[in-house]
């Protein structure tokens, strides 16, 4: 007569580590994960058609950055060499990836467009 699988602790480590892994998982690189209060540097990228970034520069060769501030989960600033008007800030399409990155763009294609990508940097 054999055991039970059930009757030993090897079943339930499976199921907790499952269950962490999940849980970071959702908390730190879905898209469904809320942005994390604080400063951001972001640079101009280019979203190609297999989702992978490709840095824009400008005619002289050299790339375009910028600082971004998230309040409350929402995107507040953007500047570079100067700031983005408010209203400008609220017609960006925010495309999270996990608490500390996301893409504001203000082409809402699914792929294949121009954006600021911003890590958190505080």
């Amino acid at each position: 007569m054999s055991e039970s699988v059930w009757r030993t602790w090897k079943p339930y480590a499976v199921i907790v580590a499952v269950g962490i892994g999940g849980i970071w998982w959702i908390n730190s690189q879905s898209s469904f994960a809320g942005l994390k209060d604080g400063s951001y540097s972001c640079t101009a990228v280019f979203v190609n058609a297999d989702g992978k970034y490709e840095v824009l520069t400008d005619q002289a060769g050299n790339r375009m950055y910028a600082d971004a501030t998230i309040s409350h989960g929402s995107l507040v600033s953007l500047k570079a060499d100067k700031a983005m008007p408010s209203a400008h800030l609220a017609s960006l399409t925010i495309k999270p990836k996990g608490n500390s990155h996301f893409t504001a763009t203000d082409d809402p294609a699914l792929h294949s467009y121009s954006a600021m990508a911003c890590d958190l940097a505080s």
